[in-house]
C-alpha cells in the first residue's frame, strides 16, 4: 500500500545504527581487554624487576615501559629496524609516562616497622633487611603488624590508561565515567551522589580519551628494599618519579 513506502528503509536505518554502535562497542572493549592483559604481564615484570633492584622506582618504570609501549605506536623511519622502531616507542613511553602510567608500592608499606638506616639499598638511607630470612625472628610488629618475612614480599598496584580510539563509542564512555567528577547539575536526579571520592588521575584519562585500569603482582623481594618516597597516594594524583625517588 501508498503509505507504507519507505517503511524498509526506515527500519534499516534504525537496525544499521544499532548494530553500528553494537559493533563499535565489541571493536573497543576487545581492544581493551587486549591492553589488560598486556598490563597484567607488564605489572609482573616492573615487580620482578623491583624485586632485583631494591623496589627502585626507575628500574620498575623502565621494565614497565618496556612491555607497554607495543600499545602506543609512534612515527618511526620505515627504515627502522624492528628493535630501532621498539626503542622509539619506550622513549616515547618514558617522556609521556607520568601521564598515561603510574606504579604504587602496596608493600612493604612506608610505615613498616622493619626500616632501617643503612646503606643496602642504592640512592637510600633506609632499607630493610633481605638475607638469612629463614632465621630472623618472625613475630609481627609495628603497624600494620607484619613479620620481616612479610615485609620482604614486593606488591606493586600499576595503573595505566590505553587509548580509547573506536568513534562513538569512546565518546560516549568519556562522557559517563566523568559524570563521577562533575555532581554540580543544578537539578539533580533523586538519590543522585557521588559515591567515592574521584580520583584526579583517572580523571585526567578520560578527559584525553584513555581508559584507566589496574593490575597487581606481588613477587617476593631478592634485595633489599629500598624506602624511597612511595606514598599511599601515589596514582591518584600525578606522581612523579622526583616524588617517588624521595629520601
Amino acid at each position: 500500500m501508498f503509505y507504507q513506502r519507505g517503511q524498509a528503509m526506515v527500519e534499516m536505518v534504525v537496525i544499521s545504527f544499532v548494530t553500528l554502535l553494537l559493533l563499535f562497542s565489541i571493536i573497543q572493549f576487545a581492544l581493551l581487554y587486549n591492553a589488560k592483559t598486556v598490563l597484567n604481564y607488564a605489572a609482573f615484570e616492573a615487580a620482578r624487576i623491583g624485586a632485583l633492584n631494591y623496589s627502585h622506582p626507575q628500574s620498575m618504570r623502565m621494565a614497565l615501559a618496556q612491555k607497554l609501549a607495543i600499545l602506543e605506536p609512534v612515527d618511526s623511519d620505515p627504515n627502522d629496524t624492528s628493535y630501532q622502531k621498539l626503542v622509539d616507542q619506550q622513549t616515547a613511553f618514558m617522556s609521556n609516562f607520568d601521564s598515561i602510567a603510574c606504579i604504587r608500592r602496596v608493600n612493604p608499606p612506608s610505615s613498616s616497622s622493619h626500616w632501617v638506616g643503612n646503606q643496602l639499598a642504592a640512592q637510600t638511607s633506609s632499607s630493610i633487611v633481605n638475607d638469612h630470612l629463614v632465621h630472623r625472628d618472625a613475630t609481627p610488629l609495628g603497624d600494620p603488624l607484619q613479620s620481616i618475612q612479610d615485609a620482604n614480599l614486593l606488591k606493586i598496584s600499576v595503573t595505566y590508561c590505553p587509548k580509547m580510539i573506536v568513534p562513538i563509542v569512546s565518546t560516549a564512555i568519556k562522557r559517563l565515567m566523568l559524570v563521577a567528577y562533575h555532581d554540580s547539575d543544578p537539578d539533580p536526579i533523586d538519590g543522585w551522589e557521588v559515591t567515592a571520592d574521584p580520583i584526579s588521575f583517572h580523571k585526567q584519562c578520560y578527559e584525553n580519551d584513555r581508559f584507566p585500569m589496574v593490575a597487581q603482582a606481588l613477587v617476593r623481594m631478592h634485595t633489599p628494599a629500598g624506602k624511597y618516597g612511595y606514598s599511599d597516594t601515589d596514582c591518584e594524583e600525578l606522581t612523579r618519579l622526583s616524588q617517588q625517588l624521595g629520601p
